[in-house]
């Protein structure tokens, strides 16, 4: 009951910015798939699309907004939620992920940081492979995340779940197919 209502409150919070901040739709009509100029990510078969927004670098704030979610076994208690959020960042590619930890730290009390490893994309481009857990009790979640930068963005994506439902190996599984480049700087 309580991940179904973070569902829809994730819902009605990414409709809310989509409004707001939309500039054109992905170009991707593949429900299972979010492709920009530098980056595309393909979800696993059976995952449903909760929203969908392309936003140019000069659209992003410098706090991390939504760009793509979709979700894994809806309506069930084991649900699991893999999104998409970007924010404006033109520092060194290699300090993102030392921001985003920062960052992730204090949005949320009791968060733990672990097991951050060096990896890469599907086509090389570095990046780190995280695991974040905060809450507590029934609340408790475990977000996996794959975070790098692009030149001009921080990217994460992530898979968030009830704590102990999915295993890191599971989690890389989900998120393996992402690509990467760094941002082409003569596009919009």
């Amino acid at each position: 009951m309580r991940l179904t209502l973070l569902v829809l409150t994730f819902i009605a919070a990414l409709g809310t910015q989509a409004v707001a901040q939309v500039a054109e739709p992905t170009p991707s009509p593949d429900p299972g798939s979010y492709v920009d100029p530098a980056m595309s990510y393909t979800a696993p078969a059976g995952a449903l699309l909760l929203n969908r927004v392309f936003m140019t670098p000069d659209q992003l704030s410098s706090d991390l907004q939504p760009v793509a979610a979709w979700v894994l076994h809806p309506g069930r208690e084991d649900a699991q939620i893999i999104q998409i959020t970007m924010e404006a960042y033109s520092a060194a590619p290699e300090q993102w992920e030392g921001q985003f930890e920062s960052q992730t730290h204090g949005s949320q009390e009791g968060t733990l940081i672990r097991n951050k490893t060096p990896m890469s994309l599907l086509n090389g481009m570095p990046a780190y492979f995280l695991e974040v857990a905060y809450g507590s009790g029934f609340d408790a979640r475990k977000e996996f995340a794959i975070v790098w930068a692009d030149g001009v963005r921080g990217i994460v994506l992530s898979l968030t779940s009830r704590l102990g439902d999915v295993t890191a190996e599971q989690a890389k599984s989900v998120l393996g197919q992402a690509t990467a480049v760094r941002y082409p700087f003569d596009q919009p």
